[in-house]
């Protein structure tokens, strides 16, 4: 469920930045909430040269994930990947604006299942949710 969109100006992420910026996202997300790698998604969206922004900065991190963290797993994963993003794109601090919103767990499905609240997975749904995925 985890998925993080980042939206950057055209051309200013390389292939191989996004590459290492999906991986560090997924090791950040999956090492601060317990989730399978395969439930993070990262997409990037480009904006063309001189488009309207609703953002005030040029790059954005719109992340969507379950509900039920604390306030400081939150905070300290937005702070981790835009911190990441920051370092692996060379964009200064500055530049970047983000946000990570929740939904109920019950709105959210993975590998057909759906996901139960953070904490309430127990080893039997990881492992259905597994073999499910490697099907």
């Amino acid at each position: 469920m985890p998925h993080y969109r980042c939206i950057i100006p055209q051309d200013s992420v390389s292939f191989e930045q996004r590459q290492q910026i999906a991986l560090a996202f997924t090791d950040i997300h999956c090492g601060s909430t317990g989730a399978p790698r395969s439930f993070v998604s990262v997409t990037f969206i480009e904006t063309p040269p001189g488009a309207a922004s609703e953002f005030a900065s040029p790059y954005y991190l719109d992340g969507a994930n379950r509900a039920g963290r604390s306030e400081e797993v939150k905070q300290q994963l937005l702070s981790d990947l835009t911190g990441a993003f920051c370092q692996i794109a060379n964009v200064p601090p500055d530049d970047i604006a983000g946000r990570i919103t929740e939904n109920p767990a019950s709105w959210t499905m993975e590998g057909g299942f759906v996901l139960p609240e953070p904490g309430q997975e127990g080893p039997e749904w990881y492992a259905a949710a597994a073999a499910s995925a490697a099907d």
